[in-house]
């Protein structure tokens, strides 16, 4: 899933530092929606790790219409770290399973050879690790991070099959929204490096969204909205 408001004044963080901002763990459940009609639930989950990392997991199934039907079942784990206020992936696993489609993705993030190494449904790719690079799934806590930092703009280095890809979002200020977890004063922002396919969110007071909006490629539009 993928990422308007008048801004009033840009800063723009590139593999941003977040000084004043902190991680911290979060769950919450979504209903997810096609085109106005129900299609599934997710559940994520933001903890920590023995080791000082942090995992976001998140799993979506189809519980009506073709959904449900061909079983649908998608499961996501990030691992990564927050380190001098900057995130660092470490690991990332995607798997989604389906009655006619299963697919797989696994990225890693190697320091020490200073490569991001990406196998996807079989085929291997490698190039260079870029400092602060995150998965695509993680964007979603760097997001609230920056917000909760006060950010209006900002760029993020994401790692996808097989390059960098930098993201850029840029905020509308705050407004009421109402999904079905209640009522909330909610920033919303937007990613604008992908014109005519605008993934939005929207962020209340936690390091997830409350609801994400993400256009597909076949014109119609993904919703999850927060639960509890």
């Amino acid at each position: 899933m993928r990422h308007p408001f008048i801004t009033v004044c840009l800063l723009i963080l590139s593999a941003p530092a977040f000084a004043g901002a902190t991680l911290k763990p979060e769950q919450a459940q979504y209903a997810v929606s096609r085109d106005g009609k129900v299609i599934g639930s997710a559940t994520y989950s933001l903890a920590t790790n023995a080791d000082g990392s942090w995992t976001l997991h998140s799993q979506t199934r189809g519980t009506s219409g073709m959904a449900k039907f061909l079983g649908l079942d998608v499961r996501e784990d990030s691992t990564f770290t927050l380190r001098d206020g900057k995130l660092q992936g470490l690991h990332y696993n995607y798997e989604q399973d389906a009655a006619i489609k299963h697919k797989k993705r696994s990225v890693d993030f190697d320091a020490n050879a200073g490569q991001i190494s990406v196998r996807d449904n079989g085929k291997d790719f490698r190039y260079a690790l870029v400092d602060g690079a995150i998965d695509r799934s993680t964007v979603a806590v760097a997001l609230g991070l920056a917000l909760a930092d006060g950010a209006t703009s900002v760029t993020l280095p994401v790692a996808v099959r097989d390059r960098i890809e930098t993201q850029q979002f840029s905020t509308h200020g705050k407004a009421p929204i109402e999904v079905p977890a209640g009522k909330f004063d909610a920033v919303q922002i937007d990613r604008t490096d992908t014109p005519g396919k605008v993934m939005k969110s929207w962020y209340a007071s936690g390091l997830l969204p409350i609801r994400v909006e993400q256009p597909q490629h076949d014109g119609s539009v993904i919703v999850m909205e927060m639960r509890k």
